[in-house]
């Protein structure tokens, strides 16, 4: 039976609290492992997680990394693109500034459902994209906003290849650095800078003697605590990372040393009605093949598809359309589920977080509003609950784990 609804008065929701599924009791050892040693002040754990809009913002992972580092400890901001690869790119910790002209701006690639373009090879480093410049006018700026005791390392990943440029950093006006990514070989090339943990401005751009293409940075603290990568890109589907060239990829995700990798996919293949549903699993399977033999100790996760229900309006100015449920959604759920449990990963199942189906209708028509009238994406108010409720789910497991030894 189909589902249906009218949008209604507003009303308070805040999501329930569900647990995170774990076919095994084993399957977030690595994880546990990680925090044990954070908790005792002897190293980091590394938390990874890849997804699409909701992952892409920063907003449910900054909350997430906020609060396990209140816990753990402060590790670092993680992974961040260095130059700012889409308008509204953002990350927790981070502010950009890039030319108002557009094409002094630089390019961004990463796989595109129709690709425009070929993307070489798909070598698109570890959050699937990358960015890239070759003139001196293609200058991007960049400014760390937190700081305390210590020092912070920040890397710089990039291609090394025939034919490529220098990048030239300044650093609060006064450290010059070149970073040279020429080589007769194509190779990942990796350049680090030790700095004081403190606010920061870093100026890059091209010195003009060939193409820099940059995949990414990684911020980190010199001491123990959490460190949580968001890897995300809006529109993005999982299968999308078996386009991405296996061996820069393989490279750059063994670098990290991930204690836990997230995969926070699902919302956007529920609208992929033209793919048969045998093929979506045949996909996610692969990319799970994928993921374990790349980093086989590390406590892999699945989070589920959000509520995101057909919008029937009966004109562009209907302000009360009915809603439909997706029943694709419940068919992703399943096959996630399903598939947590062979590759030995856990599962949380965040439509059931928000209410199940037909859920987001309430968060949207909420006061204070925690969903956005598209119904798929929620306000910073609603991200952050679901950062609480995932924080809570996953710190369960822990607990759980602590008090049967």
């Amino acid at each position: 039976m189909t589902t249906t609804s009218r949008a209604h008065e507003s009303a308070q929701f805040f999501g329930y609290e569900t647990p995170i599924e774990m076919p095994h009791s084993q399957v977030l050892d690595a994880f546990h492992r990680g925090l044990d040693r954070a908790k005792a002040k002897k190293g980091k754990v590394r938390i990874l997680q890849f997804g699409a809009s909701h992952t892409a913002a920063d907003l449910w992972t900054g909350h997430f990394r906020k609060l396990m580092q209140e816990r753990f400890g402060d590790g670092g901001l993680g992974f961040i693109m260095p130059v700012r690869p889409w308008r509204y790119y953002r990350h927790d910790g981070i502010r950009f500034e890039h030319p108002k002209r557009k094409k002094y701006r630089w390019k961004w690639d990463f796989v595109r459902s129709k690709p425009k373009k070929k993307v070489e090879n798909f070598r698109l480093g570890l959050a699937g994209m990358r960015v890239s410049a070759r003139k001196r006018r293609q200058w991007s700026r960049l400014f760390t906003t937190t700081g305390g005791r210590g020092r912070m390392q920040l890397e710089f990943f990039y291609e090394k290849k025939r034919g490529g440029g220098d990048l030239l950093l300044t650093i609060d006006d006064k450290i010059h650095r070149r970073i040279r990514t020429q080589r007769r070989k194509r190779a990942l090339g990796s350049r680090k800078f030790d700095l004081k943990y403190k606010p920061h401005t870093i100026l890059l751009r091209p010195r003009g003697n060939g193409e820099v293409q940059l995949y990414g940075a990684v911020i980190e603290r010199d001491q123990p605590g959490v460190v949580v990568d968001t890897l995300g890109i809006n529109g993005a589907r999982a299968r999308s990372i078996l386009k991405w060239d296996q061996k820069r990829w393989s490279e750059l995700l063994q670098r990290r040393k991930p204690d836990l990798v997230i995969l926070a996919y699902g919302t956007n293949e529920a609208m992929d009605t033209h793919e048969p549903i045998r093929i979506y699993r045949e996909k996610l399977n692969a990319v799970l093949s994928r993921l374990k033999k790349t980093v086989p100790k590390s406590s892999c996760l699945l989070i589920g598809p959000t509520d995101h229900p057909w919008v029937h309006r009966e004109s562009k100015e209907d302000d009360m359309p009915w809603f439909e449920h997706r029943t694709r959604t419940d068919d992703i759920i399943r096959i996630q589920r399903e598939l947590s449990k062979k590759h030995r990963c856990a599962f949380w199942d965040a439509t059931a977080v928000t209410g199940g189906p037909l859920s987001i209708i309430n968060w949207a028509h909420n006061e204070p509003q925690m969903a956005r009238q598209d119904y798929v994406h929620f306000t910073t108010r609603g991200y952050r609950r679901l950062a609480e409720l995932f924080y809570q789910a996953l710190i369960q497991t822990y607990e759980k784990q602590k008090h049967s030894q």
